[in-house]
């Protein structure tokens, strides 16, 4: 039996990968393990043909660990936040399907409680990050998301201007809306309120007379809200 196969579950964890990360480096990224492994005890080797810690019920030749390449080339996002991410959802029991994460000279493990404890093997992994998978059979070949794409990333640049000229077109919009109400009935007297939909003197009050659309705009470009003053 010389073929063999990643499990699923680990499959998807690198697809995930890709997805919040489609430019980043590989050249760390490994599974089946390479002829120092074969020698000792390892998730990388195949559980039917190679030295591992655990056999499963299945007689399928699977690997149970991949490393991902440290480098994820995307603004705001490192694998320090991926691996904490990754272990508040094992600490919660949102997600059950790994057995332990070592990254950067530290080894996480379900069996410990997910507590972090120095680790002192071969391999600092500090240019990857290593995540073991649990070798029960339904957990094993779950494909459920990973939800990666739910990690908080800081915004970039090119982020904050779209938010900032989408929320000020929002706000002409809105203007506009009660100044057209209002030229549709100009021999009314009543107040702008009065005249314009409610819904849209709503908007506007929030949007416009409130300064809500400012306030989003001063704080994506990093400069005082409307309603502060710069001391000198």
């Amino acid at each position: 039996m010389a073929d063999w196969i990643l499990v699923a579950c680990l499959k998807k964890l690198f697809a995930e990968f890709n997805e919040i990360a489609p430019s980043r480096d590989h050249a760390s990224d490994g599974s089946i393990g390479d002829t120092a492994h074969q020698h000792e005890v390892s998730d990388h080797n195949p559980d039917e043909t190679g030295s591992v810690p655990i056999h499963d019920a299945d007689h399928i030749n699977e690997v149970h660990a991949i490393d991902v390449d440290v480098d994820l080339r995307e603004p705001g996002l490192s694998m320090e936040t991926v691996v904490q991410f990754l272990l508040a959802r094992c600490r919660n029991g949102a997600e059950k399907r790994l057995r332990y994460i070592i990254y950067n000279r530290r080894i996480w493990e379900a069996d410990n409680g997910w507590n972090q404890r120095a680790y002192t093997g071969a391999s600092a992994h500090t240019e990857h990050a290593h995540f073991s998978a649990s070798y029960d059979t339904g957990r094993e070949a779950s494909t459920a998301s990973w939800h990666l794409e739910d990690i908080p990333v800081a915004l970039t640049a090119a982020d904050k201007t779209w938010i900032t000229n989408t929320i000020r077109s929002e706000v002409a919009k809105v203007a506009g809306e009660v100044w057209a109400y209002q030229l549709e009935r100009p021999e009314s007297t009543t107040t702008p309120k009065e005249k314009a939909s409610a819904g849209a003197f709503q908007r506007y009050t929030d949007v416009v007379t409130n300064g809500a659309a400012d306030r989003v705009i001063a704080a994506l470009e990093g400069s005082p809200l409307p309603s502060e003053s710069r001391t000198a």
